[in-house]
C-alpha cells in the first residue's frame, strides 16, 4: 500500500534505527495510520498565494509568558536557522518566487491526496474576501473513493444557506472528524446522499453540479461513489465503534490495556511541542473514542457512516482476495491540524494565549473560529475578527474573546416569506419530483470555482495531453506521495540516482541542490509530474512534521526524499535552508526533533526556469524573527 511503500523510500538515508519506541512492544505502528486518509495532517492552505506555505517553526506556541515552554526552549526560530547555516558554512541559494498568475483564463490547481476539502475552503474564502480574483479550477485526485465522495458532501454542507453560519460549521466539524455523531447529523447525511446519487447519474438539479465537473471520472467509478452514497443510508447497518475497537486491538496488542500510556507517549514526543494547543485531554479522548469535536452539549451516539470504507483482504478459507467494509482509517493522528493549530495574525495573540501552564482555548475553540470565519468570507467576503478586547479577559476567571461570537452567531437573519402555495399534483413518471435548492454561496454561485474529480493511477493520468502544462499551482499530500517517487526513479534501485554504493556509508545527508547539483532536471522529460506543471508554477508537499507516530529521524529522511525527487524533475526548492536541513549518520534521536521540529511545514517548489521576485508567491525566508503562519 502507499503507505508502506512511502515508509521504504524514507528508509534510503542512513540513520540510525535502534532507537527503542512504545510501538516496538505492540505492532509496527503503520497500521494505526490505516489505509484511508480521511483528513490532512497539515494546515489548510490558501493555494493562490499563502504565508502559511513558507511557515516554520512551532506552530501553536504560547503568545504570553507561561510555563508550557520552559525558557531554554524558547529560541526564536530565525535565531535558530542563522546559527545553523553558520554551522553548514554553506552557501544558501537566492530566494525563488512563482511566476505569475494568469490574467484571463482559469487557474489551474492539482491537490494531490488532500485527503479533505481544506485547502479548497481557504482557497475560495481568502479569494472572495480578496475580492473579485481569477477562476479558480481544483482537480481534486483520490485514490479512494470513500474520500471524494466526502469531498461532495462537504462542498454541499458548505455552501447549504438552508442553514446558518454556525450549524453548518457544527456540522461539518462533526462529520469531519467524528466517529460518532449527532442523531440529526446522520439524517443529514441520509437525506443528503439521496440527490448525491441523482447527481452521479446527471438527473439532479442541484446546483452544485454547476461546480463539481464529474466528467473525468469512468463510469465504473460513477458506480462506485453511488454504492459509497447507498451506504449512508440509515438503514445500513455500521458498528463503528466495535470496528474501531478491533483497529486499536490490533495496534495495541498487549498493551492494549495500558494504551493510555501511549497516547501519553505519542502527545508528549510528537504534539505537544509542535502544536501544543491541541489539549491532551482532547487528543485522548478522540483515541480513545474517535470523537474530537464535541461543539455542544448533544449525544454523540450516532454511526459517522461517511467513515466506512472498503480495503482489500485474504479470505481465511479461500485465500481469495476479497473487499472488507470497516473502519480503516486513522487511530493515532488527529483531525485537528487541518483547522484547530493556527489562525490569522490579528487574532492570534489573544486566541492563543497561555495562563499559568495552559492555554485558555483549545484546539476545538481555533477549528470552530477558523471555520465560521471561511464560510463568513464565502458569504459576505468580510474577514471574521473577535471583538473589542474586555477587561475581563485579564482577570479571573479570565472571559473568552469567543464568548460574544458565539452569542451573535445563535442570532440569525430571518426574512418574511409568502406563504406557499399548496403543489399541483405530481404527474405520473417514474423520475422523482425536483426538489427546490436553496443558491450556493455567492463565493461559489458566480461559476467562478469549479471543482473536477480524479481518481485511479496519477501517473498515467498525468500523462494524457489534456494535462500537459496545466497546473498553475499544486498539493501533494503526505501518505499519497508514493505515484511522485515513482514518477522519479527512486523506488526503484537500479534507477535511484541517490542509493548509495554498497557498504558505503552516507555520513552527511545535504539538500541534492548542494549533494548533486548534476542531476537537476535529469528526469525531467521522462517524468509526467514534470510535464503537467506549467512553467514557474509553484508545487507545495506536506511534510511528516505532524505525525504523531514517525521518529523525527524518519521524518527528516521524508523531507530529502521528497527533495531529490523534485530536483530530478527540475524543480527548485524555495525553502531548503528550514525546508530539509542537513542530516548525519550518527545523529541523535534529540537534535534531530529540534530540527524538525523548527523546520518548515511544506516544501515549496518553483518548476522551470522561475523569475526571482516575479510571482504572487511569497519570499524563500519568509518573515524573519517570526513565523509564516502569522501572518495575516
Amino acid at each position: 500500500s502507499c503507505w508502506r511503500a512511502s515508509a521504504r523510500g524514507m528508509a534510503q538515508i542512513s540513520v540510525d534505527r535502534s532507537i527503542p519506541k512504545p510501538q516496538g512492544n505492540a505492532s509496527d505502528g503503520l497500521d494505526a495510520i490505516g489505509f484511508i486518509q480521511f483528513w490532512g495532517n497539515s494546515p489548510a492552505l490558501d493555494l493562490v498565494g499563502d504565508c502559511q506555505a513558507s511557515a516554520f517553526g512551532i506552530a501553536a506556541e504560547g503568545v504570553s509568558a507561561g510555563q508550557q515552554y520552559k525558557d531554554e526552549d524558547r529560541q526564536a526560530d530565525a535565531t535558530f536557522w542563522d546559527r545553523e547555516q553558520i554551522d553548514a558554512g554553506e552557501e544558501q541559494e537566492a530566494a525563488t518566487q512563482p511566476s505569475p498568475l494568469p490574467e484571463e483564463g482559469p487557474v489551474n490547481i492539482l491537490v494531490a491526496g488532500g485527503a479533505d476539502i481544506r485547502h479548497v475552503l481557504k482557497t475560495a474564502a481568502r479569494r472572495r474576501g480578496g475580492g473579485k480574483g481569477p477562476r479558480l479550477r481544483f482537480f481534486l485526485h483520490e485514490a479512494n473513493h470513500e474520500v471524494l465522495a466526502r469531498h461532495m458532501l462537504f462542498l454541499q454542507v458548505i455552501n447549504n444557506r438552508a442553514l446558518p453560519t454556525r450549524e453548518r460549521m457544527e456540522l461539518f466539524l462533526s462529520l469531519y472528524g467524528n466517529t460518532l455523531v449527532r442523531e440529526k447529523d446522520s439524517r443529514y447525511v441520509a437525506d443528503i446522499a439521496e440527490e448525491l446519487i441523482e447527481m452521479m447519474t446527471d438527473n439532479s438539479n442541484h446546483p452544485l453540479t454547476n461546480v463539481i465537473n464529474l466528467e473525468s471520472l469512468k463510469f465504473k467509478d460513477r458506480d462506485i461513489l453511488q454504492d459509497v452514497f447507498k451506504g449512508w443510508r440509515a438503514d445500513v447497518p455500521f458498528d463503528i465503534e466495535a470496528l474501531r475497537d478491533q483497529r486499536a486491538r490490533g495496534y495495541y496488542r498487549e498493551r492494549y490495556d495500558y494504551r493510555k500510556n501511549m497516547m501519553d507517549w505519542d502527545y508528549n514526543t510528537h504534539i505537544k511541542d509542535k502544536a501544543g494547543i491541541v489539549n491532551w485531554f482532547h487528543y485522548k479522548a478522540f483515541c480513545f473514542t474517535g470523537i474530537a469535536f464535541e461543539t455542544r452539549l448533544a449525544s454523540y451516539n450516532t454511526p459517522n457512516r461517511t467513515l466506512a470504507s472498503y480495503t482489500e483482504a485474504k479470505d481465511r478459507t479461500k485465500g481469495t482476495t476479497i473487499q472488507v467494509r470497516g473502519y480503516w482509517g486513522d487511530l493515532i493522528n488527529s483531525p485537528y491540524y487541518a483547522f484547530g493549530i493556527t489562525t490569522n495574525s490579528i487574532d492570534r495573540p489573544r486566541l492563543f494565549k497561555i495562563g499559568g501552564s495552559q492555554y485558555r482555548h483549545t484546539e476545538t475553540d481555533i477549528a470552530e473560529f477558523n471555520m465560521t470565519d471561511f464560510i463568513g468570507q464565502l458569504e459576505s467576503g468580510e474577514e471574521l475578527h473577535l471583538p473589542a478586547e474586555r477587561p475581563e479577559e485579564h482577570v479571573f476567571p479570565y472571559a473568552s474573546p469567543l464568548d460574544g461570537l458565539r452569542t451573535e452567531n445563535r442570532v440569525e437573519e430571518v426574512t418574511d416569506e409568502p406563504p406557499a402555495q399548496p403543489a399541483p399534483p405530481p404527474a405520473r413518471s417514474r423520475r422523482k419530483p425536483k426538489k427546490e435548492w436553496p443558491p450556493l454561496t455567492p463565493a461559489f454561485e458566480d461559476n467562478s470555482i469549479e471543482v473536477v474529480l480524479l481518481t485511479g493511477d496519477l501517473q498515467e493520468l498525468l500523462k494524457k495531453p489534456r494535462y500537459r502544462g496545466l497546473f498553475h499551482r499544486g498539493f501533494i499530500g503526505a501518505m499519497a506521495i508514493m505515484p511522485f517517487f515513482e514518477d522519479a526513479g527512486l523506488t526503484r534501485s537500479g534507477e535511484d540516482p541517490f542509493r548509495p554504493a554498497e557498504a558505503q556509508l552516507v555520513r552527511i545527508r545535504k539538500p541534492p541542490r548542494l549533494d548533486a547539483p548534476e542531476l537537476l532536471g535529469s528526469k525531467k522529460d521522462q517524468s509526467a509530474f514534470a510535464a503537467a506543471f506549467a512553467e514557474g508554477a509553484e508545487v507545495v508537499a506536506e511534510t511528516m512534521k505532524y505525525q504523531a507516530h514517525f521518529e523525527a529521524q524518519q521524518r527528516l529522511a521524508f523531507r530529502h526524499r521528497v527533495a531529490q525527487a523534485g530536483h530530478l524533475f527540475g524543480w527548485r526548492l524555495a525553502d531548503e535552508r528550514r525546508g530539509v536541513p542537513r542530516m548525519e549518520h550518527d545523529m541523535k534521536e534529540r537534535r534531530a526533533q529540534e530540527l524538525e521540529r523548527h523546520a518548515t511545514d511544506f516544501l515549496r517548489f518553483v518548476t522551470g526556469a522561475a523569475a526571482p521576485g516575479s510571482g504572487r508567491g511569497l519570499s524563500s525566508d519568509g518573515p524573519r524573527g517570526s513565523r509564516g503562519a502569522w501572518c495575516p
